[in-house]
């Protein structure tokens, strides 16, 4: 790539390095005299990634000064540019324009010896390749109180930088830029209000390649407001508000959601346009009180790391948000691979010797839960699942895999009634010492503590490696149902029970229209052709 070795070295350079001869190329670093506002940035950016010109979303904010005779400067007028360089435009007398003229300077590269100017430019995307407009001699802003727009660039009519004495491009390009006045409300998250009581709703949707998604969300409602926490798994804290409206229930666009990779994020909706193109919008929702479902109408939802345009994470369609009629408990078979972090956040973490070394999640690359080594104190952590359905009458298999870093490192898993170490009675897999790098299978047979006949209940897994070790690593927990329980030591009760079961442990009254299969019977296997 052209000029690729200048922008390498221009990415790195400091600032004081820019402005040390700033004066010297006219380029103003200091902020001119006026009234400054800012405003969140919007619309998409050219940039060089790496050897290849990469488009994106302009993200954050640019300040904008409006000074005496109309004048108005801004900041930083290329959102990948980062040297805080002003340039100057002209209010028109209307208040409804505001007019650039191009070639003003924005930086001067002393290594090379290179000034970068502003210019219009056309792009070839065949090419890959950046052709100076020099008949444009300037550009224009249409005004109005909710935002700034740049007016006439596209795809392939971007206002960039070029290098003042080749009018190559430098690298940077915007175009369909707007800048919306910021409010510090905008980037609150939204609460659930006191004394709202939340139910659980399944979740299932489709991500942007197709990709089957399906897990819990909460959904309160306030009158006709309805609040959902959950959707997307970076923030699986956060919620977003909705009103109803008869069957509808509409989400603003760009609800601010928290911060993701130290960037804040956004919810939105995403409709396609008659060009294929997709449009940020309101996320709508249509309500069926007969179902208590909630499908989306409104194309997508996004998880979006900017304002006013589409530029996502995350994009749903085909949305079906339906009352879990077991309110957030799971069953059987249960098989948790912790492929997100919103299924880490499921689980109940408790760091009893509360030492600062507890259960983490490891993150989308190794998608596991991590115990990190405490220097002086042995590990006393526990990582407690969400409620899943069991039975007494059925016995069960529960199967993990783990491994360790280098150091030998122990576990031991339990079961419960509620997500308390006081409730962690009954053992399933005693301590186990695990000293390999690779993972390794473990498994226990249990059935439901005696005290409890069925219901919800919870699996601890509890870190108790000594101290001054390194990475316990947990992955692919599951649990099946293998059986009546104690199948193999039938007691006199059992013997006498009178209904069937399969080899899933599920129970039938008679035999009346069993399917076909291998089930117990009053201790004994039945064969039903």
């Amino acid at each position: 790539m052209k000029k690729l070795l200048l922008i390498a070295t221009m990415a790195v350079m400091a600032i004081g390095a820019w402005a040390q001869s700033a004066s010297d190329y006219g380029i103003v670093m200091e902020q001119p005299a006026g009234e400054l506002k800012t405003y969140d940035r919007a619309g998409y950016a050219y940039y060089y990634s790496g050897e290849y010109i990469r488009r994106g979303a302009q993200t954050g904010t640019i300040d904008i000064v409006f000074g005496e005779n109309n004048k108005v400067y801004f900041k930083q007028p290329l959102s990948k540019l980062e040297i805080n360089s002003w340039i100057e435009g002209t209010l028109s007398e209307d208040g409804k324009t505001i007019t650039v003229p191009m070639g003003q300077n924005v930086a001067y590269d002393a290594e090379v010896n290179q000034v970068i100017t502003l210019a219009v430019l056309d792009y070839d995307e065949d090419y890959e390749e950046f052709e100076v407009r020099n008949n444009v001699h300037e550009l224009q802003f249409s005004v109005t109180d909710e935002k700034i727009s740049l007016v006439g660039t596209s795809t392939y009519v971007v206002f960039g930088a070029v290098y003042a004495d080749s009018r190559e491009w430098a690298g940077y390009a915007d175009y369909n830029s707007v800048y919306t006045p910021t409010t510090q409300a905008d980037d609150v998250l939204v609460e659930l209000p006191a004394g709202v009581e939340t139910q659980v709703y399944t979740f299932e949707a489709n991500g942007y390649d197709g990709t089957e998604f399906k897990y819990n969300v909460n959904v309160g409602v306030d009158n006709n407001d309805v609040y959902i926490q959950g959707l997307f798994s970076d923030v699986p804290q956060s919620w977003i508000k909705g009103t109803r409206n008869g069957n509808t229930v509409t989400f603003a666009q760009d609800q601010y959601i928290g911060q993701v990779a130290g960037k804040p994020n956004y919810m939105a909706g995403g409709q396609t346009n008659a060009s294929g193109q997709k449009d940020i919008c309101d996320f709508v929702l249509n309500y069926d009180e007969a179902t208590d479902t909630y499908t989306n109408v409104t194309d997508y939802l996004v998880q979006n790391t900017t304002k006013g345009v589409i530029y996502y994470v995350q994009a749903f369609s085909n949305i079906v948000i339906t009352r879990d009629e077991n309110d957030g408990a799971y069953t059987i078979p249960y098989n948790e691979g912790f492929d997100t972090q919103a299924a880490f956040s499921e689980f109940t973490i408790i760091n009893a010797n509360n030492d600062g070394s507890t259960w983490t999640y490891g993150g989308s690359v190794s998608q596991n839960v991590t115990y990190q080594w405490n220097t002086n104190n042995a590990a006393d952590d526990w990582l407690i699942t969400p409620p899943i359905i069991m039975d007494s009458d059925i016995e069960y298999e529960l199967g993990i895999d783990a491994k360790a870093s280098g150091y030998p490192e122990r576990f031991e898993i339990m079961i419960g009634s509620e997500p308390t170490i006081e409730a962690m009675t009954t053992t399933i897999i005693p301590a186990v010492v695990v000293d390999g790098y690779e993972l390794t299978h473990h498994t226990g047979r249990f059935s439901v503590p005696a005290s409890k006949n069925s219901g919800k209940f919870y699996i601890g897994i509890h870190a108790i490696s000594d101290a001054d070790q390194f990475v316990l690593s947990l992955d692919n927990l599951s649990i099946v149902a293998t059986g009546p329980s104690a199948i193999s030591n039938i007691n006199a009760d059992k013997a006498q029970d009178n209904n069937y079961y399969d080899l899933m442990g599920r129970k039938y009254e008679s035999r009346t229209n069993l399917p076909a299969g291998i089930y117990i019977h009053a201790g004994k296997k039945v064969i039903v052709k």
